[in-house]
């Protein structure tokens, strides 16, 4: 063979393997699927849905993402706010990890809010006893805890609509989905199964995830995930700091209490021409507003503001008092706000940390310091004056005429005292300290 057929053959094989090496490239990278880890992070949504669960189920799936795990939301809830509701809609919608959807126990249900939110998980499940649905939007009284349910078409029509985009983007019974709001349908879970409004029927946590192991799903951002369970490591999450006191702030009686003290406090230091109250005031308003869905963000860098000036009043002003716990206070509450840990923020999560127990460790040595001295002077002024021992025949003058049955005052050392006398001395007569009985001394005149 000569040397031109022999190059001939070696171009045509390097030719060959080039372009089957290339689609075997091209057939791997079409099945762009991933798989997760075994980490599982519960969520238990108790009670009603508000702006402190949406700051949770956040976090959750922001810690799920660390560790390319999965988010299980346990819900048993009534219902709660819409804008609460949507935003925690919108995290899941922008996640980077399936969120799954369980209502649990049995004989407990996820209604309104609370269906809505299962609708949007990218897998739904229900425990056998448990009920879905009526998701019309209602009208709530915190003070009276009456509900209203509301006809109005712009509020109906958004939620319907909603609710269509959510069942038709997770491949769900649309029809069931609209029903839910028009007309307050609901659903035990063999229904919800039957009329493919969920995915799964599982009788606890553990048998959820033996039954989602190896199921895939299609995130919004269009990634096809390959769900993995075995041997879950199963975490459940409470939330931060942040979320727990948001939480606590979000609750409508808790709200409502701190936003008519806080005004309340504010017009009394006004009227009163009293303002050192006025910084606790204003940070008692825009603790409440947490529950009016105001960014926690920007209330915590307001709060530590506040707090900063009070603290630098009460530095150029004598005494310790209400202007420097209230600026502790509000330092104290704007650091717990702040959201340590989390994408988006320019510093390290290392001098995150440092930064947060040093304001801790700041607060409490000041609010010591600040306690210690404050007691010292209430214990000082609520002690009696008493007479020191070096008083005594220490020589003095009488102000007021003193004698038997009569009570004057005498200058000793500078200082007036109430002071008396077994014998009559008169005004301008010297007069010399023998002793005392409680806060009056005990004088003779001079020889």
């Amino acid at each position: 063979m000569s040397k031109t057929g022999l190059y001939s053959i070696i171009f045509f094989l390097i030719l060959f393997v080039a372009i089957f090496t290339s689609i075997e490239v091209t057939f791997s990278n079409s099945d762009n699927i991933s798989t997760t880890s075994n980490h599982v992070i519960v969520v238990n949504i108790n009670g009603e849905i508000s702006y402190g669960v949406s700051e949770l189920v956040k976090e959750a799936i922001e810690e799920a993402e660390e560790v390319n795990g999965i988010v299980v939301l346990v819900l048993d809830t009534p219902g709660g706010l819409l804008d609460a509701t949507i935003e925690i809609i919108t995290s899941i919608r922008n996640s980077e990890v399936p969120v799954i959807g369980y209502v649990y126990p049995p004989g407990k249900g996820a209604w309104s809010a609370g269906t809505l939110i299962l609708l949007a998980t990218h897998i739904a499940a229900m425990a056998p006893g448990t009920l879905i649905g009526s998701l019309q939007p209602v009208y709530y009284n915190p003070a009276t805890g009456e509900v209203v349910p509301t006809n109005e078409s712009k509020i109906i029509n958004l939620v319907l609509e909603y609710t269509t985009v959510l069942a038709k983007d997770r491949g769900r019974n649309v029809t069931a989905a609209r029903a839910f709001v028009i007309e307050n349908l609901n659903l035990a879970a063999e229904k919800a199964l039957k009329y493919h409004v969920i995915e799964f029927i599982a009788s606890s946590l553990q048998d959820l995830l033996e039954k989602i192991n190896g199921y895939k799903v299609r995130l919004d951002n269009g990634r096809e995930v390959l769900i993995n369970t075995d041997n879950p490591i199963i975490e459940h999450y409470s939330g931060s700091i942040r979320v727990r006191l948001v939480a606590f702030l979000s609750d409508p009686v808790i709200n409502g209490l701190l936003g008519t003290l806080g005004v309340l406090v504010l017009i009394f230091s006004i009227l009163s021409g009293n303002y050192v109250a006025i910084p606790l005031a204003i940070g008692l308003v825009l603790l409440s507003l947490l529950g009016a869905g105001y960014n926690a963000n920007y209330i915590s860098l307001a709060l530590m503001l506040i707090g900063a000036l009070a603290l630098g009043v009460e530095v150029v002003t004598p005494g310790f008092g209400v202007l420097g716990f209230s600026g502790i206070l509000l330092i104290a509450l704007g650091i717990a706000l702040m959201p340590f840990y989390k994408p988006g923020w320019i510093i390290s999560p290392e001098y995150q940390k440092m930064l947060f127990w040093t304001g801790i460790s700041t607060g409490l040595v000041l609010g010591s310091i600040m306690g210690f001295i404050l007691y010292k002077v209430i214990q000082a002024k609520r002690k009696p004056p008493t007479l020191k021992l070096d008083l005594l025949g220490v020589e003095g003058k009488a102000i007021d005429p003193l004698g038997p049955g009569k009570i004057g005052f005498v200058l000793v050392m500078g200082e007036y005292w109430r002071a008396k006398s077994d014998e009559e001395i008169k005004p301008g007569e010297r007069v010399i300290v023998v002793g005392k009985e409680g806060t009056i001394l005990i004088v003779k005149k001079k020889s």
